[in-house]
C-alpha cells in the first residue's frame, strides 16, 4: 500500500514536471514574439502609429495590474472540487487559441489590440494558477525549488524557439510573407500543450496528507500584517521592484533599434545567436545559485546592477561584434541579478504566500504597465539610444531603496 502511494505521488509530479515545462515554453514563446519580433513587424515592415500602439499597450498591459485579484480568486473559489486545475486548463486553452486568432490580425492595429488584452488576461490567469499551485503543492522549500526549476527550464526554451524560427523561416524582414510563415509555424509550440493540459493535477487527485495546503484568506487586507518587518519596508522594497523592471522603457522598440543600427543580415546572425541563450539562461543561474549561498543577495545586486548600466549606454556606441558580446554577459548578468532579486523577496514572506508573492510580483508588472507604453510612444519622437540611457539611469536609481531596506 505504501509503495503504490509512492508510486502515484512520483506520477504525479512527472506529469507536472512536464506540464510546468510545455506551459512555460508556450507562455514564453508567445510574448518573445510579441514583444520581440512584433515591433520589427509594426515599425519597420508595417509602420503601423506608435502612438495608437502604445494606447493599445496601455490598456492591454493594464490586466498584468491584477495579479493580486486573480490569485485572490484562485485562492477562494474552487472550480469542480479543484483550486487551481481548471483555472490553468481554462486560461491555458484560452491562450493558445486566442493567439492563432490574434495572428491573422497584425495587420489592423485595433482589432490587435482587442485580441492582445485577451492574451494578457488568460496568459496572468495563467501564470498566477501555476505558480499558486507550486506553493500549495510543495511541501518544503527543496520541492519548491525544484518546481520552480522546471519553469525555468520552460522559459528558457521558450525564449529560444522564436528566435530559431526566425533564424530558419525570414529569409527578408520585410516580405510580409516570411512574416505570415513565422506566425504559422509558432502555431506548432501550441499542440504538445494542448495535449498536456488536462493531465495536470492537483494535491487532492494523490495523497494529500502529504501535502501542505496554502491557507485560503478572505481578502488580501488580511494578509498585511507584518510582525517582523515594518510596512515601511514593504514600501521601500516595493519601490526597489518598480524601479528594477523600469528598464523595460526600450524593451519594445530595441529589437527595430538593432535592425535598423546593423542592418537586416546582422540582425539575422544575431538571432541565430540567440537559439543558444537558453544554455546562457541555465549556465547563469547555476553560477547564481553558487554565489547566493556564498554572498547576500542585497550586495550581489549592488555590484551587478551599475554593470549593467554601463553596458546598457555601451549598447548605443558600440560595433556590431562587441554589441553580441556585451548582449550576452548583459543577459548572464540580468538571469543573475532576476535571481537575486526573486531571493531577496522571499526573505519577507508574510500571511498567505499565493496572495503576498503576487502582490509583490504586480509591482514589477506596474514598471512594465507604466515604461512599456511610455518607451513606445516616446520613440516617435526621440531617438531610441536616449530611451537605452534614460532606462540605464532608472535601473541604478533602484539602488536608493534598496540602501534603507534591512533584511
Amino acid at each position: 500500500m505504501l509503495k503504490s502511494k509512492k508510486l502515484a505521488s512520483k506520477s504525479y509530479f512527472n506529469v507536472n514536471y512536464l506540464s510546468y515545462v510545455l506551459i512555460y515554453l508556450v507562455y514564453s514563446s508567445i510574448f518573445v514574439f510579441l514583444n520581440t519580433y512584433f515591433p520589427v513587424l509594426f515599425f519597420d515592415v508595417l509602420g503601423i502609429n506608435r502612438i495608437i500602439l502604445a494606447f493599445i499597450q496601455f490598456l492591454a498591459y493594464s490586466v498584468l495590474l491584477l495579479r493580486p485579484v486573480f490569485a485572490s480568486i484562485t485562492d477562494k473559489y474552487k472550480i469542480n472540487g479543484y483550486q487551481r486545475k481548471y483555472y490553468i486548463l481554462s486560461s491555458g486553452y484560452a491562450l493558445a487559441f486566442i493567439y492563432i486568432f490574434l495572428g491573422f490580425t497584425f495587420n489592423n492595429i485595433l482589432i490587435f489590440g482587442v485580441f492582445l488584452f485577451f492574451i494578457y488576461i488568460s496568459s496572468t490567469m495563467l501564470d498566477v494558477s501555476t505558480k499558486s499551485l507550486i506553493i500549495d503543492i510543495s511541501p518544503n522549500s527543496e520541492i519548491k525549488k525544484r518546481n520552480f526549476f522546471f519553469i525555468f527550464v520552460g522559459e528558457a526554451l521558450g525564449k529560444s524557439f522564436p528566435f530559431f524560427l526566425y533564424f530558419f523561416l525570414i529569409n527578408d524582414v520585410y516580405s510580409i510573407n516570411s512574416w505570415k510563415t513565422l506566425i504559422i509555424y509558432s502555431y506548432l509550440l501550441l499542440v504538445p500543450l494542448l495535449f498536456i493540459l488536462p493531465f495536470i493535477k492537483e494535491d487532492n487527485q494523490i495523497n494529500t496528507d502529504k501535502i501542505i495546503k496554502t491557507p485560503i484568506k478572505p481578502n488580501i487586507s488580511d494578509d498585511l500584517n507584518f510582525p517582523t518587518y515594518s510596512k515601511t519596508t514593504l514600501v521601500l522594497l516595493c519601490v526597489f521592484v518598480f524601479l528594477a523592471f523600469s528598464d523595460s522603457i526600450f524593451s519594445f522598440v530595441f529589437f527595430p533599434f538593432l535592425l535598423n543600427k546593423f542592418g537586416s543580415d546582422n540582425f539575422s546572425l544575431f538571432n541565430f545567436f540567440l537559439i543558444f541563450c537558453f544554455l546562457i539562461s541555465i549556465t547563469s543561474s547555476s553560477i547564481g545559485s553558487f554565489i547566493i549561498k556564498k554572498t547576500k543577495p542585497k550586495k550581489i545586486i549592488f555590484i551587478l546592477m551599475p554593470v549593467i548600466g554601463i553596458i546598457y549606454i555601451l549598447f548605443t556606441t558600440v560595433h556590431f561584434t562587441f554589441f553580441t558580446i556585451l548582449y550576452f554577459v548583459g543577459w548572464s548578468l540580468g538571469t543573475i541579478i532576476n535571481l537575486n532579486i526573486t531571493v531577496y523577496i522571499m526573505k519577507f514572506k508574510k500571511g498567505n504566500k499565493s496572495v503576498y508573492f503576487h502582490l509583490v510580483a504586480s509591482f514589477r508588472h506596474l514598471s512594465i504597465f507604466i515604461f512599456v507604453p511610455l518607451g513606445t510612444l516616446l520613440s516617435s519622437f526621440i531617438a531610441i539610444e536616449y530611451l537605452i540611457i534614460v532606462g540605464a539611469i532608472l535601473l541604478n536609481l533602484s539602488l536608493l531603496p534598496l540602501i534603507f531596506i534591512k533584511l
